[in-house]
């Protein structure tokens, strides 16, 4: 027998899911045998509203896609982004990604986003 897969993931809440979304996930459908449609789902898509982060790091902020006149736009979930906010993230279909060094993203600028799905 195989010996056990551990994920460690962090304490908070929100950022469990988070994790999960963007790394446990793809490697589970992976290691399951699925050979296509594992990988994550990244698209490039205009920003409704302005996203910050300190740029020390590779963030994620959560909220919601909408399609309007044909182009995707993400907006931000309301409230808190704290790692223990959880019910801003009920509604959750996508993450933006902001990278290193990045601490604006401008509303109507374009922004990567990992999208969400129930599988």
């Amino acid at each position: 027998p195989q010996s056990p897969l551990y994920f460690g993931l962090p304490g908070n809440p929100a950022a469990v899911l988070v994790t999960f979304w963007r790394f446990v996930l793809p490697a589970i459908k992976k290691i399951s045998g699925i050979t296509e449609g594992w990988e994550p789902i990244f698209l490039k898509v205009r920003s409704h509203d302005e996203l910050r982060s300190d740029g020390k790091r590779e963030t994620y902020l959560w909220g919601k896609l909408h399609l309007i006149d044909g182009v995707y736009e993400f907006h931000k979930a309301g409230g808190s982004n704290s790692s223990g906010n959880l019910i801003n993230l009920a509604q959750t279909d996508a993450l933006a990604v902001l990278p290193v060094g990045k601490t604006l993203i401008s509303s109507q600028e374009e922004v990567q986003v990992l999208q969400l799905s129930n599988g």
